[in-house]
């Protein structure tokens, strides 16, 4: 957003040095980009008059001047230009000029005769393109005037980076407002009065707006009898400032007033419009309108359009169309002032690729509450400068009006945020000079309604905010605050899941991190009946669900791993899962151990052994005891995603905290897991947290010796022999441990019977195991397996 200095004074009063300037804009949130000093090239650069001329005694196609600077004598200068002559105003570089390109103007003797300044062409002053000849001046042109005054180039401008969410600074009277609230200096509005004719605007234009949810308000102006010509010299020097070129009185105003006030406008030939209606509404598919940059556009996405009976005329806060344009011919103006949604502006702009400074005005949105004040400023300036009549009333529809604010601030908790004491008066006058209503005060609390050109204002916050930028950033001090930096204490389920992940690093697995997204054929691949929630807009069909198990996600790896010859594998995970519910999803952390491969052997000559079923279960075991977990029970599972015989399921009472075991062969197939097995484990955290043990209980090692004692015996097939050993270890309180160690199956056994070799170790914590206690101890043990199990020693 470019500033003029110049301009910007007209609104308030200014007595800071640019440098001071740059500093209270960049300090109160205007941050300075750039400043551009015009005509800072044209030092003792002056306006002169031809007051003698004749010809170079020594060359034809120079001439010798006498031209008189408003100083002195007149200076005598020697001009190789062919388009002057006697009494002809100049532009003269005195002697002491540094032109553009540090081109010194200096004595110099050309041809034997004494040169004392020179008369400048517009490329050698560096504002503009004829080179041809020198500048000649009209006939009232002040003599001895600095030249950068007399066009206007004495003016300092401000680039600022305005941000999006502060539209009202786009315009000279907003950053008035900020300068001036800062200084604590009154704003200078512009100040007119209404010269109307009797005969009423409502007799030759009506307004209908169709579009109500785009279109809040619509104020139209006529003005009779205008006269378009050039642009009065003042406005065509305010719009170059800014980088606008002029065009027409009209349009020029047009402009004029919206980088005055921050609002768009937009003027057409009133005689160019069929009927007596302005309908704002959608545009019809396929609906073509040329703008005024000359391209045909064809509107095919329900644009919003301005138009009259027959034709849109203007695409909706973006540009008009050229078949209403104003020129030269135009002599009745139609006059538009309105408010259009930022969204609805910002999406027609992006699909039609056409952006304005209407539209980035609108995109951010504008105030809608001074519209009349907007027209009415336009209509005036066009009555004094292009002549005409203004009609009377103007021709509005406000559909929805702004509605104010209310915003409270308490004092001391604004204190308490900034670090400093600012009393109730200070905040109250900086509230004031931004242009807030103070509603009420109650003891330290303000109750107060943002202006509606402030649609930032919303919450307190934003209150702060202001006061803090108004106050000044430098007069608060750097104090380090008193906080009470002792830790937090983390979330249970938090420290639950970084303590088991603590413990699976310890027996020896590595982490894996997956999506919580899985593919939607996933589930029937792992052979589950589970209902999946399904993503309303997947990235891709490869995460388009949620995951109701880790599983997937760890065989993936494992898949993947071997595809890279990666074969020693022990991962695991803990994440969440993710099942289907009448409210809101069912959420459950879940631990997931696999194990796939063939661990790699580091004893000489020792070739790798391939994983079984008996590593996963160790790692569930030693994880479990780790946890607090010793007494459980495993059970052949029914989960189709393991193979049959060679899993099983870990129970605690009626409850089932997870299952292990080998991957089904068809699931393996799916996963595309070709080269070896894998064998997976997964468990319930939170039914692992309710039975595990918090602390842990340290016994002393007992000084007494051990008795051990192996039997094999003999037991049907179906027999499963964890059920045996655990109610082998409850028949005596001497028995410290039971262990299988070999189970065999073959022509020395008979058919449909199995042998399983146990290991006992019985012992006392407070004396040595006599031989009697020893032999009932045993017994009580064989009762128990030929009583439940009909199992008989193997002889």
């Amino acid at each position: 957003m470019l500033i003029s200095l110049d301009w910007l004074k007209q609104y308030v009063d200014i007595k800071e040095n640019t440098k001071e300037l740059e500093n209270t804009l960049t300090m109160i949130g205007q941050e300075v980009e750039a400043i551009e000093v015009q005509g800072e090239d044209l030092d003792n650069v002056v306006v002169g008059q031809i007051v003698e001329y004749g010809r170079h005694p020594e060359a034809e196609k120079l001439s010798l001047l006498k031209v008189e600077v408003g100083e002195g004598e007149p200076l005598q200068i020697v001009c190789g230009a062919p388009n002057h002559k006697d009494g002809d105003k100049v532009v003269v570089a005195k002697l002491g000029a540094v032109l553009p390109g540090e081109f010194k103007i200096k004595k110099a003797k050309v041809r034997g005769i004494e040169s004392c300044g020179m008369l400048c062409s517009e490329v050698e002053l560096g504002i503009g393109e004829d080179g041809e000849g020198i500048i000649i001046l009209p006939e009232d042109a002040p003599v001895g005037e600095e030249y950068r005054k007399y066009i206007g180039l004495d003016d300092t401008i401000f680039e600022l980076e305005i941000t999006p969410n502060r539209p009202d600074c786009l315009s000279h009277i907003g950053i008035a407002r900020e300068v001036a609230a800062y200084y604590k200096r009154k704003v200078k509005y512009p100040k007119y009065e209404m010269d109307e004719v009797i005969e009423p605007a409502s007799s030759h234009i009506h307004v209908n707006i169709e579009d109500k949810e785009r279109c809040k308000r619509y104020c139209t102006r006529i003005l009779k009898g205008v006269k378009i010509q050039e642009s009065p010299e003042w406005l065509k020097k305010r719009l170059r400032s800014i980088g606008l070129r002029p065009i027409n009185n009209i349009v020029d105003i047009t402009n004029f007033v919206m980088f005055e006030y921050n609002h768009p406008m937009h003027a057409f030939d009133l005689d160019k419009l069929d009927g007596s209606k302005i309908i704002v509404r959608k545009a019809k598919t396929g609906e073509k309108i040329v703008t005024l940059d000359e391209e045909e556009r064809e509107l095919n996405n329900g644009e919003l359009v301005i138009a009259d009976e027959k034709k849109p005329v203007a695409i909706a806060g973006i540009m008009g169309g050229l078949d209403t344009k104003v020129d030269e011919e135009t002599t009745d103006i139609l006059l538009e002032v309105a408010y259009f949604t930022p969204e609805n502006i910002r999406k027609t702009s992006k699909s039609l690729g056409l952006s304005s400074d209407s539209s980035y005005r609108f995109e951010r949105g504008i105030d809608r509450e001074n519209s009349i004040e907007v027209i009415d400023r336009a209509a005036k300036l066009m009555k004094d400068i292009a002549g005409g009549e203004i009609l009377s009333g103007i021709v509005e529809k406000y559909v929805e009006k702004y509605e104010k604010i209310e915003l409270t601030l308490d004092i001391d908790k604004l204190n308490k945020f900034v670090g400093k004491e600012i009393s109730v008066e200070t905040v109250g006058e900086i509230l004031r000079n931004l242009g807030l209503e103070i509603k009420a005060l109650v003891g330290k609390i303000l109750t107060v309604c943002p202006p509606s050109y402030r649609s930032d204002l919303v919450r307190t916050a934003d209150l702060y905010e202001e006061v803090i930028r108004m106050y000044g950033f430098e007069n608060i001090e750097d104090v380090m605050p008193e906080a009470n930096i002792k830790a937090g204490v983390k979330d249970p389920e938090t420290e639950a899941v970084d303590k088991v992940k603590l413990v699976l690093k310890k027996l020896g697995l590595q982490e894996v991190i997956n999506y919580s997204f899985i593919p939607s054929d996933a589930v029937s691949k792992l052979k589950m009946n589970v209902e999946t929630m399904a993503i309303k807009n997947p990235i891709n069909e490869d995460l388009a669900v949620m995951r109701p198990t880790l599983i997937y996600g760890l065989l993936s790896n494992i898949r993947d791993n071997f595809n890279r010859n990666q074969f020693d594998l022990k991962l695991f995970e803990v994440s969440r899962t993710f099942t289907s519910s009448e409210e809101l999803a069912n959420e459950e952390v879940k631990i997931a151990v696999a194990v796939s491969g063939r661990a790699e052997k580091d004893l000489w000559n020792s070739k790798p052994e391939a994983y079984d079923f008996f590593d996963i279960k160790g790692y569930v075991e030693g994880f479990l005891e780790y946890m607090g977990i010793n007494r459980f029970q495993l059970a052949r599972t029914n989960n189709p995603t393991f193979h049959p015989g060679r899993s099983a399921e870990i129970r605690m009472g009626k409850d089932v905290i997870g299952s292990f075991g080998e991957i089904h062969p068809d699931v393996a197939e799916a996963m595309d897991i070709k080269k070896e097995r894998a064998y997976i484990a997964e468990l319930d955290l939170i039914k692992i947290l309710k039975y595990g043990k918090s602390k842990i209980k340290y016994e002393r090692i007992v000084k007494f010796p051990a008795v051990t004692r192996d039997l094999a015996i003999v037991l049907d097939g179906d027999i499963l022999v964890g059920d045996m050993l655990g109610d082998i270890k409850k028949s005596s309180k001497i028995i410290e441990s039971v262990e299988l160690f070999d189970v065999y199956q073959g022509d020395k056994v008979e058919s449909g019977k199995k042998s399983v070799a146990i290991n006992i170790v019985m012992r006392k914590s407070n004396g040595t195991l006599e031989e009697k206690e020893i032999t009932e101890g045993v017994e009580k043990i064989l009762q128990t397996i030929r009583k439940k199990y009909k199992g008989e020693i193997r002889q």
